[in-house]
């Protein structure tokens, strides 16, 4: 079925390896609901109990869940469908209608067992590979120290309290910043996850890279985890975004354990090809609440996962890198109470207002209305502000355990997310700042001073920073490490910052986007940033005096060196002229 969805469909990437067993067994508990609901009314409705119907529903049940699959078909019109396919499939068997009921009493129990049996077995193997790589390990001298890569997903920079932003959504995490390095112009490789976790990990340019919206990350180029497992480091992933971060994305690559989406029956339910359409009925969603619909981890599920396998790993003298993935801060903003409300005007005044009276004068009207726009921007900032505390009492545990003295922490987003910028909304459709422009710490006590750096840096140079700072042998990540910006380092010359999207029938075709005209390149050299469209035009920003982006600057003769010389920058890096 995900197959399908992926290939044919053009829906998502994979999910996690459990769904190979999962998905078939809750779609036969289902359909055994189904058929036990069918039998109960068939003593009323005494022609149901007739062979051919019974033939004729079973078929239908079978086919309406890959119909509901296909969205622009209404779930009505896909079930009466359905039903007119089934009623096909009844008089078509109707002659071999007692053999196929001799068949499904042996078949329909030997079934189930096969996918409970491939479940455990699963388990098994997996529980096996992790052993083996455990065993494999080299020996570690010395002590070197442990990782944390905390990865905020969907978070930008201008909504954190520790870039100074009007609320308090984040003034946990702003008292540790303020302890070590806060890079303050970071650039994401790409605006949205698979891309820049990948870029993030291998320290390769996202154009370099097959991660994509149908592709996984292959194993080209050598990762982050795999560098850290080769010098010793017992390697541990726990993400949330189990969709774009999961085990089907290629990103578990050097993880000997890697947690995505535990098995549980309420979440699989969201999965089922049956109930998938219902995540779409806004009257459910505002009857149940969105964060019943959120496909991903809540933060506390994080850090007790992150927790529990730190007091069982049996570590001994073995240094660890633990990379977390947090997804409360992507929609539908969905943060438990109270801070599901925290920022709502009622409570706090309105400040969001002011901010979109600015986004107002600057783009006009977004593609939303302006209080739906208003709402979740309130929710998104509380949804950082859970963040906050899910975070800080992460690294207080890992304080208290006496952990952090010797351990490197970085936190860092992948991408931002928008709010009608430039008409915009969320990510992954545009290279604007508010989908690039985001935050990165690093903290290590006594090693990593308390500083401020203003250069424009990249996500590309996160690897190569860890691995020297923890001192183990680089197998070939590129990128610059960015500890030259505190230990004295080469800060005079200019890195190009490239980000990058590619076009996608996946991609909603409303509200309208600039990546829905081809795919998306920009760089960001000092304080210009040059953006090429899918359709040939140009943009071209002096980001030092026009933070918002509102000038476009790409036709204006005074500019023309300039241009030509990004122009050249882009096609340095990727091989891409500015013009194809």
């Amino acid at each position: 079925m995900q197959w399908g969805r992926v290939h044919l469909l053009h829906r998502s990437l994979p999910f996690g390896r459990d769904y190979v067993w999962v998905i078939p067994l809750i779609e036969a508990i289902m359909g055994g609901i189904g058929g036990a609901i069918v039998g109960l009314v068939g003593l009323v409705i005494k022609p149901l109990q007739r062979r051919a119907v019974v033939v004729a529903i079973a078929a239908a049940w079978v086919v309406a869940p890959v119909l509901w699959l296909y969205q622009p078909i209404h779930p009505a019109a896909s079930a009466v469908l359905a039903l007119g396919i089934g009623s096909a499939v009844s008089r078509l068997l109707g002659p071999r209608a007692s053999g196929l009921e001799r068949t499904a009493v042996w078949l329909v129990p030997a079934g189930l067992a096969a996918t409970i049996g491939a479940g455990f077995g699963l388990h098994a193997w997996l529980g096996w590979t992790e052993r083996r790589a455990l065993a494999a390990l080299p020996a570690v001298h010395g002590k070197p120290p442990n990782v944390v890569l905390i990865i905020l997903d969907t978070v930008r920079a201008w909504n954190l309290s520790w870039y100074g932003y009007g609320r308090p959504t984040t003034p946990r995490l702003a008292a540790r910043v303020a302890e070590g390095v806060r890079f303050d112009r970071v650039i994401a490789p790409a605006p949205w996850t698979t891309p820049s976790h990948a870029t993030l990990f291998t320290g390769r340019y996202p154009t370099e890279l097959s991660a994509n919206w149908l592709t996984p990350l292959d194993g080209t180029f050598p990762t982050l985890a795999e560098a850290l497992r080769d010098a010793g480091y017992l390697t541990a992933g726990f993400v949330a975004n189990y969709v774009f971060t999961g085990h089907g994305t290629g990103l578990d690559r050097g993880f000997a354990h890697y947690v995505d989406d535990p098995v549980r029956p309420i979440p699989l339910l969201r999965y089922t090809s049956a109930t998938a359409w219902l995540k779409q009925r806004p009257w459910l969603i505002e009857r149940l609440g969105p964060r019943r619909f959120v496909t991903g981890r809540d933060a506390a599920e994080v850090n007790e996962a992150t927790l529990g396998w730190l007091g069982q790993a049996g570590r001994g003298d073995r240094p660890f890198f633990l990379f977390l993935n947090y997804f409360d801060a992507h929609a539908p903003y969905a943060a438990p109470p109270p801070y599901d409300s925290l920022f709502m005007p009622a409570k706090t005044g309105l400040p969001s207002l002011r901010y979109f009276d600015m986004v107002e004068r600057s783009y006009g009207r977004g593609p939303f209305p302006r209080s739906e726009l208003e709402d979740s921007y309130n929710a998104y900032d509380g949804a950082l502000a859970y963040l906050d505390r899910a975070v800080d009492s992460l690294l207080g545990e890992l304080g208290r355990r006496g952990l952090l003295s010797n351990t490197i922490v970085v936190i860092a987003s992948d991408h931002g997310e928008q709010f009608g910028e430039h008409r915009v909304v969320q990510h992954g459709n545009s290279l604007y700042l508010p989908a690039l422009h985001v935050p990165l710490a690093i903290l290590w006590p006594g090693r990593v001073p308390a500083r401020r750096v203003s250069y424009p840096t990249s996500l590309r140079d996160v690897a190569a920073t860890i691995l020297g700072l923890a001192g183990v042998k680089n197998p070939g990540l590129p990128g610059r490490s960015l500890a030259r910006y505190w230990e004295g380092g080469d800060t005079t010359s200019v890195d190009t910052l490239l980000s990058a999207v590619d076009y996608s029938r996946l991609l909603p075709k409303n509200p309208p986007s600039p990546v829905l005209s081809g795919s998306l390149r920009s760089v960001i050299l000092d304080s210009l940033q040059y953006i090429r469209n899918g359709d040939g035009s140009e943009e071209l920003y002096q980001l030092g005096k026009d933070f918002w982006q509102v000038r476009n600057l790409a036709a204006r003769p005074e500019f023309a060196g300039e241009l030509e010389k990004l122009r050249g920058a882009l096609l340095a890096v990727t091989g891409q002229r500015a013009r194809d």
